[in-house]
């Protein structure tokens, strides 16, 4: 690279004059994963295009918080209408999880459509959570629990470093941002089942 170099959305090895700014992926997947398993969610699907860079430190993080035997992945088409044809064709098997953690909001609330098309309801029949906190979470309903990033500080963030690269300043390879989870009307607390007398609701006489 001869020009200086910051990377918004994506990653690059650190190679000089590049700078890579970055969201904490993982730790995003993390508080999903954490929240979802405090609201009693056991048996969570992740959904994703891919399963690399961003997408798979997201789903990791989630892993990581729920536990690797408590969450299933799916990987979806990158064409629309295979992606619908899936959601429908697959509805049994997705019906098996209490919730599903898509990796970007616009999936999550693709997804909530097709499963309202066809009679199933958000949250009451499956929770739905996305990343990214873009203003269609607002725009949907239920309105949809997502994982923020900043993204007024994170193009401010560009243009600081732009300005250093430019002065022949690289000392910062990698900006990591945080995120935040928040929580939105898309996700439901799933009631806890009491162990006695050997059996799951039931009371010991």
């Amino acid at each position: 690279m001869h020009i200086p170099f910051v990377v918004y959305d994506g990653c690059f090895g650190e190679t000089e004059r590049i700078c890579n700014l970055i969201i904490d992926d993982y730790d995003g997947g993390w508080q999903m994963g954490e929240y979802l398993k405090r609201m009693g969610h056991e048996k969570v699907l992740c959904i994703a295009d891919n399963y690399i860079y961003m997408d798979k430190e997201r789903i990791e993080g989630c892993k990581a918080a729920l536990g690797e035997q408590k969450v299933g992945f799916l990987q979806i088409p990158f064409e629309k209408e295979a992606r619908k044809r899936m959601y429908r064709e697959r509805l049994g098997e997705i019906l098996e999880y209490t919730a599903v953690f898509a990796v970007s909001d616009f999936y999550a609330a693709e997804l909530m459509h097709s499963l309202q098309e066809q009679g199933i309801c958000v949250p009451d029949d499956i929770s739905v959570a996305g990343f990214d906190d873009s203003p269609l979470c607002e725009r949907v309903s239920p309105e949809l629990t997502s994982v923020r990033q900043d993204t007024k500080e994170r193009a401010k963030q560009a243009v600081r470093l732009l300005s250093k690269l430019k002065q022949g300043i690289w000392d910062e390879q990698t900006v990591r941002l945080p995120v935040y989870l928040v929580e939105r009307g898309s996700v439901k607390m799933m009631e806890l089942k009491k162990k006695s007398g050997g059996k799951y609701g039931e009371d010991s006489k």
